[in-house]
């Protein structure tokens, strides 16, 4: 039993140091994109004040002054961000950590299990930080280990937490391809993204997801799997409502940026942040790919540049990572003070082990 405690405790430094070095990597690519983006735009500057200097016509003379006014504006500093559009977008994305919590409670009772509301939406919250890390498993590891304190085996546990990632998915698929549908993107982007809807939607249907789930689990029959229409009607609302508020959340931080803040703030924007959102963390989630860096990016040139501009559309991408970051290690950190501040008034051993 020692040795079983000492290899756990081994593991766990060895998943926190694999999840640290993944939130780093990508805090630091984070940075170098922001970088990177305000020396373009100060490339431009440089270029119109040249251009400025060589004109002779006093009409074209003005435009130039007044393009390179507005990108000039529009170079982001720390000074020159809406930090209450920010603090907003913070909180709507913290909110939205929750939904998929209760997915995975709902997915874990249809696997045979139970487990507390708090124990899977802190659960569902530390596993945030795993997706960091290449190849999305420690996702899967962070999330099942932490069901398992409630005596979820982490085989079902796994399953519960593939189920919710699922649905998650095929939830933001559908969302995005709906909403393209407003939006001035090119035909085969709103056709690809209208198909990946469909291919998403199929998989989470009863019949054919609990057809799947059998195979995957074949005692599933006989204890008590329930993935119903109530189920998947269930996963489906709490899933929406989570890329709602995840939209909402990238809305703030693209209208947060300095330049254009009042045209960027109308139902168009409102609609592009959430169909680019949703259809970037998912073609980020199936690149495998660290947080999906560099496919977050491409695929919200795609869809966000046309109605704000590429460079505003790129610069909301870096603002997101930051934020979603910054806000995931935060909730993360509340899980862990909240946790070790219950140990210290009752049995460790019965945290969560009541359904």
């Amino acid at each position: 039993m020692k040795d079983h405690d000492s290899l756990k405790r081994f593991l766990k430094v060895v998943i926190a140091i694999i999840v640290v070095a993944g939130l780093v990597w990508a805090t630091q690519q984070a940075m170098r994109q922001w970088r990177d983006q305000q020396g373009q735009l100060r490339t431009v500057v440089a270029k119109l004040n040249a251009d400025i200097d060589a004109e002779i016509d006093p009409v074209r003379r003005e435009e130039l002054i007044r393009r390179r006014d507005t990108t000039a504006r529009s170079i982001p500093s720390l000074g020159n961000l809406n930090w209450s559009r920010i603090g907003l977008g913070s909180l709507l994305y913290l909110i939205s950590l929750v939904p998929g919590g209760l997915v995975l409670q709902e997915a874990t009772r249809a696997i045979g299990y139970q487990t507390t509301r708090h124990l899977a939406i802190s659960a569902q919250i530390l596993g945030h930080l795993g997706k960091y890390v290449p190849g999305k498993a420690m996702v899967v590891v962070m999330r099942a280990g932490r069901l398992s304190s409630a005596g979820v085996p982490m085989v079902g546990g796994s399953i519960a937490v593939v189920m919710e990632t699922l649905f998650m998915m095929a939830v933001g698929a559908a969302l995005a391809g709906l909403l393209v549908l407003w939006l001035p993107v090119p035909r085969w982007v709103a056709a690809a993204a209208i198909g990946g809807a469909a291919c998403a939607l199929l998989p989470t249907l009863p019949p054919i997801f609990a057809r799947v789930l059998r195979k995957v689990r074949p005692q599933a029959r006989e204890s008590g799997v329930d993935v119903s229409w109530r189920f998947f009607g269930q996963a489906w609302l709490w899933q929406t409502v989570n890329w709602l508020l995840i939209g909402a959340s990238f809305s703030c931080l693209v209208t947060s940026l300095p330049g254009g803040v009042d045209e960027a703030s109308g139902i168009t924007t409102i609609v592009a942040c959430t169909a680019a959102i949703s259809l970037a963390m998912v073609a980020g989630f199936i690149s495998l790919l660290p947080g999906g860096a560099g496919v977050r990016e491409l695929t919200l040139a795609l869809i966000l540049a046309p109605v704000v501009g590429p460079s505003r559309a790129l610069l909301g991408a870096i603002a997101a990572r930051f934020v979603f970051i910054a806000v995931e290690l935060l909730a993360a950190g509340i899980v862990y003070l909240s946790e070790k501040r219950s140990s210290s008034v009752q049995n460790p051993h019965s945290l969560g082990s009541t359904p």
